[in-house]
């Protein structure tokens, strides 16, 4: 079995009752821990908390949608942007939300948040229409939806273009007039990359704007859009929260509300109670959840045998066999197991497969015979960690070059397939041969992992990436673009030799080469 994958088989029978409750998660069922931390927010723990709806994996008719949301789903046009919110084109909101075309296209929209408190500094909530295709009946902040691709609405300058959108959705999903909410009273607070499925068809994949606005306003929902309302200050919130997470009174939120007051909502309200609000904006960084700490892979396969994964520690478990799920990142699916899923029949869905990594030390410690042989190397710790992954492995690919990163980038527009690109730039330090635009294409390609022995610039941006990287230093300076290097040569980089199809191996502690894929 590969060291990557499963090491522990864990039996949860006591989980699972004799007669399993209906198909819906609540939103303590399925916790995702973890997020990255910018430098600007140092102190972010999230726990995204994803409610399902489920039957199956398949299609549900399109004929039993409202025919309010039909509309919509086909009329209006969302705005597509990379990862690093630019504008790539647009789609129908239909497409945008399919969670087959969100996988297999990496369809990700723009999308915005309005968190809007009156004069007493309570906030509005609203319940989500049971009509809404994506998350109906769940509890969220004040309006949740999409600037559209109209020229309005796609103006980048001071975020006017999300703000157009913000008050024309107000309007048609609260009724709050225009003149309640002048557009240069929305404070754009910052920006966060999330995904999330709401049942085995349909999802978010968004780049969300998160907004504040202190107004009072005149409130007259529509029902084709929200089914309730409700002001709460922060002690009334927080026992929401608590119902939530205890799945009391079949209360659920959506995820990007609890990614937001996870992270940034209670510190951000302290600023508006006191005034100070535009002192916490930050939008240049766009928050991304990083490799979380918990996670939950459950796949219903077309002949419905259960494959069920759960990865890291836990906290609590479904207390229903689960039909499908999700795997956040679904870069984290080793190699191994895209090769080798292992199934588990419906009838025997307490049986759960525990993933852990394992540790380079105690590699180390279990493999002592390897490293006298030769066969597991260690490298002199020669390399600083960038990038959100700080555990990655995979198969090694080789390139050598000196200042010259076009080779470098070449590789990097392939696809990766869980691989790791092993760069030995002649330990220079003159220059960066590695930037973020590369690395961008690498996670989306995805490549498991690069080790760069020489610099990287664009490190913020790399940090932003999920993705393992590993670099001497930083520099500002570019490298040449002749196209000089010599690809899959055997290298020498940290007192180790290296050859092109090894594996590599790499934590906090250090980076390993093995001549072979390592087993446990």
């Amino acid at each position: 079995m590969s060291l990557t994958t499963t090491r522990l088989l864990h039996t949860l029978s006591s989980f699972f009752p004799k007669s399993p409750p209906p198909l819906i998660f609540s939103s303590a069922a399925t916790r995702i821990s973890s997020f990255s931390k910018p430098s600007a927010f140092p102190s972010l723990s999230a726990r995204l908390s994803l409610s399902f709806h489920i039957s199956t994996m398949g299609d549900a008719p399109d004929a039993g949608m409202d025919a309010v949301q039909r509309r919509l789903m086909f009329e209006d046009e969302c705005i597509l942007v990379d990862e690093n919110d630019r504008v790539v084109g647009h789609d129908t909101k239909y497409n945008c939300h399919l969670m087959e075309k969100i996988e297999s296209e990496n369809l990700l929209h723009r999308a915005f948040s309005v968190f809007l408190f009156n004069s007493k500094h309570e906030l509005l909530l609203q319940q989500r229409s049971a009509t809404k295709v994506t998350f109906p009946l769940v509890w969220t902040n004040t309006c949740c939806s999409h600037p559209l691709y109209r020229e309005s609405e796609l103006i980048d300058e001071n975020s006017l273009g999300v703000r157009n959108a913000a008050q024309r959705k107000l309007l048609d999903e609260l009724g709050i007039p225009a003149e309640d909410v002048p557009v240069d009273q929305f404070i754009p607070l910052g920006r966060m990359l999330y995904k999330a499925p709401s049942d085995g068809k349909w999802g978010e994949h968004e780049l969300d704007y998160l907004l504040f606005t202190v107004r009072d306003v005149n409130v007259h929902p529509n029902p084709d859009e929200v089914a309730d309302i409700k002001y709460v200050n922060q002690e009334q919130l927080k026992e929401l929260l608590r119902k939530a997470d205890a799945g009391e009174e079949g209360l659920k939120l959506s995820p990007w509300f609890r990614l937001v007051v996870d992270n940034f909502l209670f510190k951000w309200w302290d600023h508006v109670e006191k005034n100070t609000i535009k002192e916490a904006a930050d939008m240049k960084t766009i928050h991304r959840p990083a490799l979380p700490s918990n996670t939950i892979l459950f796949i219903l396969g077309p002949d419905h045998a259960l494959t069920v994964l759960f990865l890291g520690t836990h906290e609590q478990l479904p207390s229903g066999p689960p039909i499908m799920g999700v795997l956040w990142p679904p870069s984290c699916l080793t190699s191994e197991l895209r090769r080798n899923p292992k199934p588990v029949s419906s009838q025997k869905a307490s049986c759960w497969e525990q993933m852990a990594l394992v540790t380079t030390a105690e590699v180390c410690d279990a493999h002592s015979q390897l490293i006298g042989s030769g066969d597991l190397r260690v490298l002199e710790p020669a390399f600083q960690i960038y990038g959100r992954r700080q555990v990655f492995s995979g198969q090694i690919v080789t390139l050598k070059v000196f200042e010259d990163n076009v080779l470098v980038r070449g590789f990097l527009e392939e696809k990766g397939n869980g691989r790791v690109l092993v760069v030995d730039g002649g330990g220079s330090k003159r220059c960066a041969i590695l930037g973020g635009n590369p690395v961008v294409q690498a996670q989306n390609n995805g490549w498991a992992g690069i080790v760069v022995n020489g610099c990287i610039r664009d490190v913020d941006e790399i940090n932003g990436c999920d993705i393992g990287v590993r670099a001497l230093a930083s520099h500002p300076m570019k490298a040449n673009k002749k196209g000089i290097g010599e690809k899959q040569v055997p290298i020498t980089i940290a007192g180790t030799r290296i050859c092109d199809g090894e594996w590599l191996y790499a934590d906090t502690d250090g980076i390993l080469i093995s001549r072979t894929e390592l087993s446990v």
